[in-house]
């Protein structure tokens, strides 16, 4: 009986130790990867975090040339109302209250000194009087480097004698060296033509008795001008092959 049994039992404990091992490898295969699980909900909630974080970002406001729409709009010159203005007097260093004005002829400002008037005269023209001394200024509409400025201003020089003399700009004011000046003179009268680009592109023309120039603290006048926001289109302003005649 005992031999019997023993075949039985072996069959027995095969068959329990078969299905044992086809549980574990169900169950293996069923159990989820944990880790892999974790990377993807944490890639996920990232995600979503960056997301939302980009969308309720406020604009800064800033523009590709790093500055804010606030400081674009607050680079327009804003000039005080009075200021002292330094010229040479005698070799020496003298300031004077200026006062701004602004032509609303030729959309300009420049700071003008007590005793001196700023009025319009004519479409891009205006003048600065005191006493017998005249300035013209005429802004110019120029393109690219096409103006010759000492043609110009050569020009309207000859117009008053055909003695007409350059002179050296190097002994203009700072902002004025460069420009094209010229010197003539009739009976009384000493007559300098300035065509420049800077401050800004204009022809500018002084008259002063001869006995009594006046050149340093007009100099320093023509060297305060600053085209305002109200002024008038370029294209509108003065044409520099405009006629000699026109401005004489």
């Amino acid at each position: 009986m005992q031999l019997a049994w023993k075949p039985l039992i072996t069959a027995i404990m095969v068959i329990a130790l078969v299905s044992g091992c086809g549980t574990k490898e169900t169950n293996g295969g069923k159990q989820p990867n944990s880790s892999n699980n974790d990377t993807n909900q944490t890639e996920t909630t990232q995600s979503d975090h960056t997301g939302q974080s980009e969308a309720s970002q406020p604009s800064s406001g800033v523009s590709e040339n790093g500055t804010t729409s606030a400081e674009e709009n607050n680079q327009q010159e804003t000039r005080p109302s009075e200021i002292q203005l330094p010229y040479m007097a005698d070799g020496k260093e003298v300031k004077e209250t200026a006062s701004l004005k602004t032509s609303d002829n030729q959309g300009f400002s420049l700071y003008v000194l007590k005793g001196w008037n700023l009025d319009a005269e004519e479409p891009h023209s205006d003048v600065l009087l005191h006493d017998n001394s005249f300035v013209r200024i005429r802004l110019l509409h120029v393109e690219g480097n096409g103006t010759d400025y000492g043609k110009l201003a050569e020009e309207h020089a000859q117009a008053v004698s055909s003695d007409a003399v350059r002179q050296d700009s190097t002994n203009l004011p700072e902002s004025l060296k460069g420009a094209a000046w010229y010197t003539a003179h009739s009976e009384n009268m000493t007559v300098h033509v300035i065509g420049t680009s800077s401050p800004v592109p204009m022809l500018v023309i002084i008259q002063t008795p001869k006995d009594k120039e006046e050149l340093a603290p007009i100099l320093a006048m023509i060297e305060t001008i600053r085209k305002t926001d109200s002024a008038k289109l370029d294209k509108e302003a003065a044409d520099p092959n405009e006629s000699v005649s026109s401005s004489n």
